[in-house]
């Protein structure tokens, strides 16, 4: 009997001693390579989602500064490409409050932002800022908040106008001369009539080394050449979203909306 109780208890004792529990997952931020047996603690970092605006002209690569011609003939370059993106979210999951696009200072990249990307297979968002704070002092945003008069720069009118949503500069040539570019376009689409929507159906996320992306395109001969309303560069060339320009803001708006596809 004695005999029999010493075994039994060898066999448990040599079972518990092999036995270690704890993360076996290698992908875990908790992994532990002496566990062999998951004891259901295994902890993951949020994936770093990041969404991408390539910019084009038609099949071109788009830079700033870079020539391009117009479907009327004209040579034309672009010097500024910004917008503001907001209320980025899948109902009540929201993915970024606030994100600024700016072409020269981040290239393609809208931005990154930690988040399970499984929740945003549909997206919705404003181009723009809304109503409820477009007129709120800039400098009360967070320091890292693209609204922040430091990160908002020139994309600020002033505390009692609000934002601009859209900015698109660029200068253009309409005397077939060459290379004189002797006429610029400016075109600040903002206040808050001009705050409009996206919204983005069946979006596929590419995986990443530190999560996933997604690739939205903006095509900039689209936003020229479109065929319902085009831009004539060289009779519409102006608008700061003021009395008598408004008809050209909304042109832009509008434009820019169909330019923009996921």
């Amino acid at each position: 009997m004695i005999r029999y109780l010493v075994f039994i208890f060898f066999i448990v004792f040599t079972f518990l001693s092999c036995k270690k529990e704890g993360c076996t997952d290698s992908t875990a931020e908790n992994f532990n390579p002496n566990a062999n047996t998951d004891d259901g603690t295994c902890t993951y970092l949020p994936d770093l989602l990041q969404i991408n605006v390539n910019a084009s002209y038609g099949s071109q690569d788009f830079f700033l500064d870079s020539i391009y011609q117009t479907d009327e003939g004209h040579l034309v370059k672009f010097t500024d490409l910004k917008f503001f993106i907001t209320d980025l979210k899948n109902g009540t999951d929201t993915l970024i409050d606030a994100a600024l696009y700016d072409y020269r200072e981040t290239q393609n990249t809208l931005f990154n932002s930690a988040g399970d990307f499984l929740k945003f297979e549909t997206l919705t968002a404003k181009i723009g800022i809304d109503s409820s704070i477009n007129h709120d002092d800039p400098s009360m945003f967070p320091n890292d908040s693209p609204l922040n008069i430091t990160n908002a720069g020139l994309m600020h009118w002033g505390w009692n106008t609000g934002y601009i949503f859209i900015s698109i500069e660029g200068k253009v040539d309409t005397l077939s001369s060459g290379n004189n570019f002797n006429h610029n376009f400016s075109f600040h689409v903002g206040t808050d009539q001009f705050l409009d929507s996206v919204a983005f159906d069946n979006l596929t996320w590419s995986p990443t080394s530190d999560g996933h992306k997604l690739d939205w395109s903006l095509d900039l001969k689209t936003f020229l050449n479109n065929p319902l309303s085009p831009i004539d560069l060289k009779n519409e060339f102006l608008t700061h979203s003021g009395s008598g320009q408004l008809l050209l803001a909304e042109k832009v708006k509008n434009n820019f909306l169909n330019a923009l596809t996921p």
